[in-house]
């Protein structure tokens, strides 16, 4: 029993790897954004792109128990590039992170779209 938890655990190691070599990617990709978005001067918020990726992260998981899961991923992702970029960009601490362009909790938009994928 000990010998297969080491084996999944080994498995999880291998997989987070993976993750943290295609986070530090975005990253690096959600920086050339923000230079973008300074030399443009685009806001740093871009309500309907983030709630389109979210619609689509619900609609693209294979197996849809992880949907929320991978949708509290995304949003994570997304705050955090947000927060990248306002950094760049010498902005203060603003609250756009618990709030979607509505002024909705995201917990409520995360339901509303996961019902919108359920009825598809």
């Amino acid at each position: 029993m000990a010998a297969d938890m080491k084996k999944l655990r080994e498995q999880i190691d291998k997989i987070d790897a993976q993750i943290l070599k295609l986070y530090e990617e975005r990253m690096d990709v959600v920086s050339e954004i923000g230079k973008y978005k300074i030399e443009n001067n685009l806001p740093v918020y871009d309500a309907a792109r983030e709630d389109a990726k979210l619609e689509e992260v619900f609609a693209s998981v294979s197996n849809k128990k992880y949907a929320d899961g991978a949708a509290q991923l995304f949003i994570t992702l997304m705050q955090t590039s947000r927060e990248m970029q306002e950094d760049m960009a010498g902005l203060g601490d603003y609250d756009y992170d618990d709030f979607n362009w509505d002024g909705e909790p995201v917990e409520l938009s995360l339901e509303i779209l996961g019902n919108k994928v359920q009825e598809e």
